[in-house]
């Protein structure tokens, strides 16, 4: 469902806006849902770590979780890496029930798909797999063949499914 919204724009950024929109080949609609996008997921991050719940660990360096707070965040941003390899793991589960990483490896490394497309696949694969500090968060966890969603972050990644997978039409 679309709504039509109107803003004022100061002159100058508008021509700056139709002069990048002629650049970019873009529409109009696409380039400003673009923004919008962007905007709501900076403010969610912001607000994101202003909110840092904290798990029963005296650990100062506990990064239990991470992921949990950064699934809504990637859910709103399709051309990241973490939001392309989920939505992955998704189609690939709707494909066959058993994710395997070949499968996963194979549908982001595919580049006539680039809503899929990770060039950096396995780098950022194996980030989605632990909870450091210099992580990406965990999301997955695999047995060298078999990939599932990490348990802990289950029910988040599940509430955002249809940001990054809905199925095939």
């Amino acid at each position: 469902m679309s709504k039509q919204v109107t803003f004022n724009v100061d002159a100058d950024i508008i021509d700056k806006f139709c002069l990048a929109l002629n650049l970019s080949g873009q529409t109009q609609d696409k380039a400003v849902e673009s923004c919008l996008r962007w905007y709501i997921a900076n403010t969610f991050e912001k607000a994101s770590q202003d909110y840092n719940p904290k798990k029963m660990s005296d650990e100062p360096k506990d990064y239990y979780g991470k992921a949990a707070q950064r699934i809504p965040v990637w859910a709103l941003k399709p051309n990241q890496y973490n939001h392309k390899i989920i939505r992955a793991f998704f189609e690939a589960e709707d494909i066959t029930a058993n994710v395997t990483l070949t499968i996963l490896e194979g549908l982001c490394s595919d580049k006539e798909h680039p809503e899929l497309y990770v060039p950096t696949f396995r780098n950022n694969y194996s980030q989605m797999k632990i909870d450091g500090s210099k992580s990406h968060g965990k999301v997955f966890e695999d047995d060298g063949e078999n990939v599932w969603i990490w348990q802990e972050v289950e029910e988040v990644l599940l509430k955002y499914k249809s940001s990054f997978y809905e199925g095939e039409a």
